[in-house]
């Protein structure tokens, strides 16, 4: 079982476009990306993904993370909320003991880079598009300061890393 990120980021530095990840992506990322998504045993999502993002016909588990207590309004009986205090040690310990299989976080820059400074991120699959986005910007180097890239391919314009969190990167 691995924790496994998939982020698409634009030439800018954006994470969406129109509110939405999925306009950014281009054929080898969505290939990718398909293929991860279609092998999730779960996924994990901050609860701005939950809303905007498409995961109306998802079987598996999906877990909301939320610093806030308020109830939120899923759109997926497969949705769960899960609240988080303080770090995402305990609640990513509590989920990986429920789930066999693979884990794919699919949030966004903010909760994707804080995982990521935990070591909680096993695995970060990252795509850069050579499309704009217009949104949700990320700081990239602070991102890959966590990681070792361990391959990139270069696919029509389309960037394609596979990275290790440094914390488990001997390991690989």
């Amino acid at each position: 079982m691995a924790i496994i990120a998939s982020l698409v980021v634009g030439a800018n530095n954006a994470t969406s476009m129109a509110g939405t990840s999925h306009l950014l992506s281009t054929p080898p990322d969505r290939a990718r990306f398909l293929a991860r998504h279609r092998s999730a045993a779960a996924f994990i999502i901050g609860k701005n993904s939950a809303a905007r993002e498409m995961y109306s016909n998802s079987k598996v588990p999906i877990f909301v993370l939320s610093r806030s207590n308020t109830k939120l309004v899923l759109s997926n009986p497969a949705m769960e909320q899960v609240n988080v205090e303080k770090d995402f040690i305990e609640p990513l310990r509590i989920i990986s003991e429920r789930i066999s299989g693979d884990i794919v976080v699919e949030a966004g820059h903010s909760l994707l880079i804080a995982l990521s400074k935990e070591g909680l991120i096993d695995c970060l699959e990252l795509t850069i598009s050579p499309l704009d986005g217009d949104g949700d910007f990320i700081d990239l180097e602070l991102l890959l300061s966590c990681y070792t890239v361990i391959s990139e391919k270069n696919v029509n314009g389309t960037r394609l890393l596979e990275c290790r969190n440094k914390s488990n990167s001997t390991n690989s």
